[in-house]
């Protein structure tokens, strides 16, 4: 008896340990999850006026275009001044802000004079310049918005670009000691139009790559923006795209490079490193570092590749630079005074969560239909692949067949300047719910590009209407969506070549 009562006394206290350290967090987990920075919004000068201007625009079914139109003399300010804060948003005809996974910014950049003065993406971080400094603005300036608003559906919609501004005008008495500012644009990809790069699944070290650190030597050049003027770095933040876990921005003097700024994102919600539900890291309001007239600003960006391959990335690090020497430390002389304090502009948007990845019954687990036609080629025509979606009942519903060695092609027959699709495998059976987090691409290594035209150097598209599937793919049901679209889903089948009697 005495046994048996040591043996559950014993079992007692194990029990109750086990109890005990389940309550206490780890010393892992605590630091899986650090707190988030706080959000920080500098102080407005004296007089400043906050006010919001309205830029209505029409949206095509499917669009995923990169476009630009000037803004007219009521969509901004009316006087002369001084720009001291920016903040975008998206709003749909009705005044409701759509979701990211429907409707969202992919990118917007305002153009003053043709030099870039605010950009932001889906993330929709604010521009807050410390108190004192300011984008110089005159009625009489041209002013330019580049625009790149994805619609994830098939319907037409009419939007409203929105954006916020703190101006300070130049009557107010403040604006006589305002130190003006210029945007030096530094990204991985040189200023393009269109600066994206693709990152592959599992590339990098350890499930992190970054570019173009860990690219081809032919690359490492385009992330460099030469300094023009002596001044002083008084903000900046960084801008990636679903997957990326940080920018860090750097300087350089001749052969010494110091990193004077890492912006990482500061994600929300279960689909952690896979949506746009996310706030980026920016400087503190106290951030300054000295720099000289020919010095190099550059940039790289870190993502996180055990998910998925992330096709269209991007890594920007917009940084102000005072028009004149306005302090701060030398990064050559003590490097460590530089403030590396990280601030967000905003906390988690509620349009910016998603929803995707949930079980669903609108589409087939391709594994498990029965063989389709074999085919030489698939048409996308009204956001339908015409054999082997997984929307469709019956025999068009089926994976087309294609012999081992061999090829379907996929042809995009949507207005190819209007709506672009993408085939993108996705691992099987690929059939929950839509969203910015799922699908993902984390099948086979291989993407169609955005099947459509458009100009040189600004468009999204693959500048090609078709696509061929690899020769070299081993038998089996591929299955796989839409990049742009990603409601819609699809499979074709690889089959063995028969064997020889």
């Amino acid at each position: 008896m005495g046994e048996i009562l040591r043996g559950r006394g014993l079992l007692v206290l194990l029990v109750l340990v086990a109890a005990i350290a389940a309550a206490v967090p780890s010393v892992a987990s605590a630091q899986a999850t650090p707190p988030l920075p706080k959000i920080v919004k500098p102080a407005l000068p004296p007089g400043t006026i906050t006010k919001t201007y309205k830029v209505p625009l029409s949206i095509k079914p499917g669009q995923n275009l990169n476009l630009y139109e000037y803004i007219k003399a009521d969509q901004r300010p009316s006087e002369a001044g001084w720009i001291v804060g920016f903040r975008p948003d998206l709003k749909l005809a009705d005044g409701t802000t759509p979701p990211v996974d429907q409707i969202h910014l992919h990118h917007l950049v305002m153009l003053l004079n043709r030099d870039i003065v605010v950009a932001s993406g889906e993330e929709k971080t604010h521009v807050t310049l410390p108190t004192g400094f300011g984008y110089p603005y005159k009625p009489t300036d041209r002013l330019m918005l580049n625009h790149m608003i994805h619609n994830f559906t098939a319907n037409p919609e009419n939007v409203v670009f929105e954006y916020t501004v703190d101006f300070l005008p130049a009557s107010a008495p403040a604006a006589a000691s305002m130190i003006g500012v210029q945007t030096q644009f530094v990204d991985v990809e040189g200023g393009k139009a269109y600066p994206v790069f693709n990152v592959k699944r599992n590339a990098g070290i350890n499930g992190r790559y970054t570019y173009p650190a860990q690219a081809s030597d032919s690359l490492s050049a385009r992330n460099r923006v030469r300094v023009p003027r002596d001044g002083t770095l008084v903000a900046t933040a960084g801008h990636l795209h679903p997957g990326g876990l940080y920018t860090e921005l750097f300087v350089t003097r001749g052969d010494k490079t110091v990193k004077i700024f890492r912006s990482n994102a500061h994600y929300y919600g279960a689909a952690k490193f896979a949506s746009w539900n996310m706030s980026m890291g920016s400087t503190s309001p106290d951030w300054r570092v000295a720099v000289k007239k020919g010095d190099i600003l550059s940039v790289q960006v870190t993502y996180d590749t055990r998910k998925s391959a992330w096709y269209e990335s991007m890594g920007i690090s917009p940084v102000a630079l005072s028009d004149s020497p306005s302090g701060g430390p030398d990064p050559f002389v003590d490097p460590s005074a530089i403030d590396q304090t990280e601030v967000l502009t905003h906390g988690e948007l509620k349009e910016n969560r998603d929803y995707g990845g949930r079980k669903t019954q609108g589409y087939a687990d391709a594994r498990k239909l029965a063989d389709g036609p074999t085919l030489a080629k698939v048409k996308i025509k009204d956001f339908v692949y015409k054999q082997g979606d997984l929307t469709m009942p019956g025999k068009k519903g089926r994976p087309p067949l294609v012999a081992q060695g061999k090829s379907i092609t996929f042809v995009n027959e949507d207005p190819l300047r209007e709506i672009f699709h993408t085939v993108t495998p996705c691992k099987a059976p690929c059939n929950r719910s839509s969203g910015v987090s799922y699908p993902l691409a984390d099948g086979p290594q291989v993407d169609s590009g955005e099947l459509g035209f458009g100009p040189i150097g600004i468009t999204a598209a693959a500048n090609r209407a078709t696509w061929s599937t690899p020769t070299y793919l081993k038998p089996g049901t591929y299955s796989y969506f839409c990049r742009i679209h990603p409601e819609m889903r699809g499979a074709w089948r690889v089959k063995a070549a028969k064997a020889k009697r």
